[in-house]
């Protein structure tokens, strides 16, 4: 346990306390992710003979989707590349302890999923109610290439916002509201979406409220597998269960029929609010046991 109550905190090489480092590291993990994200996508367009990189971005089918959830290969090889060259140290340490980081995702992991199954069996309002897209055989076909991808996303942002920027601020301050504010804050505003209206607020106000729970699970178990776990089970409900059309819906098995920018969505916000506190306890609850 670090001196201000962390359990996940990473012994760093460098000086931690040094913040300077920690703005550099996350300019220059930005930088080598803005290159080799513009290399993705364009490589990615010219393989597949696609004029505008950005209709692969929008993830309107499946290919489409697979490509942007494959993109955030780009995060990983620059968190790995600035990790090296900064901090001179490697990915792995960033998780903590191996054995213990996969006991503690698939316990949490399991309790989640439980509790977003029956969340999401309750009955829905008529205009919102989810409409068959994919085809059971062709989204089965789809998941094993699928599940991998999605990891890969979820992985490359809580290695960066949890493992990385959390335990390097949480060494140099002591205050939770910082080292776990701060990350967790910037991780909402990064979930804007300019296309979603003015349901854009809630969905920052959504993802800040789910950092905040992954921050404390990480802070409390020691290392990053129930962040990961509850990650990982909400984005595969959101991406491969029940999506929006027009946005990363591609490898859903239904779409919900309405943008995202619907103002019939709005009423239900304070709810998938709810829904994060009470997943968040279930996981608190996994850990214990």
């Amino acid at each position: 346990m670090s001196r201000n109550g962390q359990r996940h905190a990473p012994q760093w090489q460098d000086d931690p306390v040094a913040l300077w480092r920690t703005v550099a590291g996350f300019g220059m993990f930005a930088v080598l992710y803005a290159v080799l994200l513009t290399l993705w996508f364009v490589g990615a367009a010219s393989l597949f003979g696609m004029a505008d990189p950005a209709r692969l971005e929008q993830g309107t089918s499946a290919g489409a989707t697979l490509l942007f959830l494959g993109s955030f290969t780009a995060a990983v090889v620059a968190l790995v590349l600035m990790l090296q060259v900064l901090h001179g140290r490697g990915l792995a340490g960033l998780i903590g302890p191996w054995p213990m980081a996969g006991v503690q995702f698939f316990r949490v992991a399991g309790h989640v999923a439980l509790l977003q199954a029956i969340v999401w069996i309750l009955p829905m309002p008529a205009d919102l109610r989810p409409e068959r897209y994919l085809g059971f055989g062709p989204w089965l076909s789809l998941l094993p290439v699928a599940l991998p991808a999605i990891f890969i996303q979820i992985a490359a942002e809580e290695l960066l916002f949890r493992g990385y920027l959390q335990s390097r601020l949480s060494a140099r301050f002591s205050h939770p509201m910082i080292w776990m504010g701060l990350p967790s804050v910037l991780f909402g505003l990064l979930h804007y979406q300019g296309a979603a209206g003015s349901n854009g607020l809630w969905f920052v106000a959504s993802a800040t409220l789910f950092a905040l729970a992954a921050a404390d699970l990480t802070a409390r178990s020691g290392t990053l597998g129930p962040a990961l776990a509850l990650h990982f089970i909400n984005n595969v409900l959101a991406i491969l269960v029940v999506g929006f059309g027009d946005e990363l819906g591609g490898l859903a098995l239904y779409h919900l029929p309405v943008t995202a920018a619907d103002p019939a969505l709005t009423p239900l916000m304070p709810l998938d609010l709810a829904t994060t506190v009470v997943l968040w306890l279930a996981a608190r609850l996994a850990l214990r046991r």
